[in-house]
């Protein structure tokens, strides 16, 4: 089991990531900020980078993130475990994007092929 947010579940991302089946020609990375909610352990910065057929995960900030998401723990965790869809999170002003959306928009059909590449890790996860 690895802790929500740890350094080991980052990793574990990225594991999985790596067996991932990315199409060819999609670049595009999404920082990710999940800032402190309960005091506890201050702000968690990861990214997602998908370029030449590859899918990573990196621990910390990226250098030049197409687009950013914004989240405390309690909507990440939510969005984590399937219980909160961003688009909900979204419309409740729950979960904030910066950047280039369309972008994203662009890109999104390849993101979707991407859905379930995580599963395992979410199983694995204690929140």
């Amino acid at each position: 089991m690895v802790r929500f947010l740890s350094p080991e579940w980052i990793a574990a991302l990225d594991a999985a990531a790596g067996e991932a089946a990315v199409p060819g020609g999609v670049r595009l990375t999404i920082q990710q900020i999940v800032t402190d909610d309960d005091g506890g352990g201050g702000d968690v910065r990861y990214h997602l980078v998908v370029d030449g057929g590859r899918l990573r995960i990196n621990p910390g900030e990226a250098e030049r993130a197409d687009l950013t998401l914004v989240q405390t723990r309690e909507v990440a965790a939510a969005l984590s475990r399937g219980e909160l869809n961003a688009q909900q999170a979204l419309e409740a002003g729950r979960l904030k994007l910066r950047g280039d959306i369309g972008h994203l928009a662009r890109e999104g059909k390849a993101l979707t092929a991407l859905a379930d590449v995580f599963a395992a890790v979410r199983v694995a996860t204690t929140y």
